[in-house]
């Protein structure tokens, strides 16, 4: 979707309402983006704010299995036609604080703005980067004596499993001292 600045200019109160729902490729939602937008026309661009969420299908890093996870985005975007953002640059900036009205985009040179992907840049930043399917993610596949993967450990069996020593090296543990008996002495 795509919306002109002069069209923009066009309408009553220079504001346009979307109700977004659209698929976004290259994204791993499984389900289209919706929410309500808004994009307002000023005298140096225009502003897209609102909301959108979908879902999206993971994998966890952790344990490998795929889950789904909601996501919710808030978009507040401003967009100045080119030439408008330099405005200020006679000023140093290097010796003042960064206000919100400092972050802006270019517009393109025919003052379009694509919609659809500003929000599909908003959802790829907002996907979290390490992905875990929760607090009680069973964790890796453990390996057996045969070589082959076990079926993922489930909660205490999986901290039993790790607290027990390869008998090969037990005769190691009389060596030095250990934990529990230092405790009971």
């Amino acid at each position: 979707m795509k919306i002109s600045l002069d069209e923009l200019r066009t309408l009553p109160q220079l504001r346009l309402d979307i109700n977004f729902n659209e698929a976004l490729e290259g994204t791993q939602a499984v389900k289209p983006a919706v929410g309500d937008l808004t994009i307002i026309a000023s005298s140096t661009g225009m502003r897209l704010s609102g909301k959108v969420q979908t879902l999206l299908k993971l994998s966890c890093d952790r344990c490998l299995r795929p889950y789904f996870y909601s996501l919710s985005v808030d978009i507040d975007e401003r967009f100045v036609i080119d030439g408008f953002g330099d405005w200020d640059s006679k000023t140093d900036k290097r010796d003042r604080e960064l206000n919100k009205d400092d972050f802006f985009e270019t517009l393109p040179p025919d003052n379009t703005l694509d919609i659809t992907d500003v929000v599909y840049q908003a959802v790829t930043l907002a996907t979290p980067p390490v992905c875990l399917c929760g607090e009680e993610c069973p964790g890796p596949p453990t390996p057996t004596k045969s070589g082959k993967k076990a079926p993922l450990n489930q909660g205490k069996e999986a901290r039993k499993a790790e607290n027990q020593i390869d008998p090969r090296w037990k005769n190691l543990k009389t060596l030095f001292p250990n934990e529990d008996r230092e405790t009971k002495s």
